[in-house]
């Protein structure tokens, strides 16, 4: 028998009037006609126990059947509106999350507004994504953190963040379908392989043939720490060893300043060189590089720091979009 044949959607509001086409801006509670019901796979077999212990004291005229069977009856009634009681009423406050790359799962701060009272074993989740086991304390406010799994690069957007319960007895399980306004941006997924400078126009003063500082290419030896050399080119290994401050030197064509275009990379796939010059990216700045991006017409000047990242990785984001 299909569980589907059971299930029902709870109308705790009577009205003939169709759900609104726009979400509704946040907080958003969770009641009445948004709530569905169904019985569970445990649910089953108890309403198939009572069937049986019904038509057992039916045919036999078991007084002692009859109580035994009312009795769990009305225990399973009663726990299916403890069963939507705990569900009704939540709503999330705020929904945040931190950029990741395309292949990682975006894990989203869901910050629940306080309740009037205990909501014990709840489960939240969104379309696609593991459940997360929450409990919500009388009067207090949490945050539970619900991951989605970021498939390709851009702006993930879930439409709805789905709770349910299957308190107090497992029999039911109470679902809604919360609409709620949460993004996260998902960068490229990072390709490694060589810096492939772009020749800059010639307003912007430079050429990627030009060797106009130490190149980061090819490691060629150690030299006496000077200051301000950056900190990622010191030799932590040679000073460990007594051998006092030097940095690593290396040559090649690449200088401290360089830009990354995707249209300079060879092959076919816009994906595989955005991600190409999304590892390019990370590598210069860790290597202490000052670099551009520059995607068709939009062009960012050179720079450094975590904020320049985020803006580089933004703009391969939501490249072509």
């Amino acid at each position: 028998m299909n569980g589907s044949v059971f299930s029902f959607l709870f109308r705790g509001f009577p009205s003939s009037r169709p759900l609104p086409h726009i979400l509704p801006a946040l907080p958003v509670r969770a009641r009445g006609r948004w709530i569905a019901l169904r019985v569970t796979r445990p649910g089953f077999v108890f309403l198939g126990m009572l069937l049986i212990l019904l038509f057992g004291s039916i045919n036999h005229g078991n007084n002692l059947g009859f109580l035994l069977t009312f009795l769990l009856g009305s225990m399973a009634f009663v726990s299916l509106f403890h069963t939507l009681r705990n569900v009704s009423g939540v709503s999330p406050a705020a929904v945040r999350a931190e950029p990741v790359f395309a292949g990682q799962n975006a894990v989203f701060a869901v910050a629940l507004q306080p309740v009037s009272r205990s909501r014990p074993s709840l489960s939240l989740h969104f379309p696609g994504g593991e459940p997360v086991e929450a409990h919500l304390e009388a009067g207090s406010r949490q945050t539970v953190n619900v991951s989605h799994p970021a498939a390709k690069r851009g702006m993930l957007t879930p439409p709805v963040l789905l709770v349910s319960t299957t308190y107090p007895l497992g029999l039911f399980r109470a679902a809604a379908r919360l609409p709620v306004e949460a993004s996260c941006l998902v960068y490229p997924r990072p390709l490694d392989g060589p810096l492939v400078p772009a020749r800059a126009r010639a307003e912007e003063g430079y050429s990627a043939g030009e060797n106009d500082g130490p190149g980061v290419e090819d490691f060629v030896g150690l030299e006496a720490y000077q200051r301000g050399d950056p900190l990622q080119h010191i030799s932590w290994k040679a000073l460990s060893r007594g051998q006092g401050l030097h940095t690593k030197k290396f040559e090649g064509q690449l200088g401290r300043i360089i830009y990354f275009d995707p249209d300079v990379l060879t092959g076919d796939d816009p994906e595989q060189k955005l991600s190409r010059v999304c590892a390019m990216v990370l590598k210069a700045e860790a290597l202490g590089l000052a670099y551009g991006l520059r995607i068709g017409e939009r062009l960012i000047e050179p720079g450094q720091g975590g904020a320049h990242k985020h803006q580089c990785l933004q703009e391969l984001a939501l490249a072509w979009t």
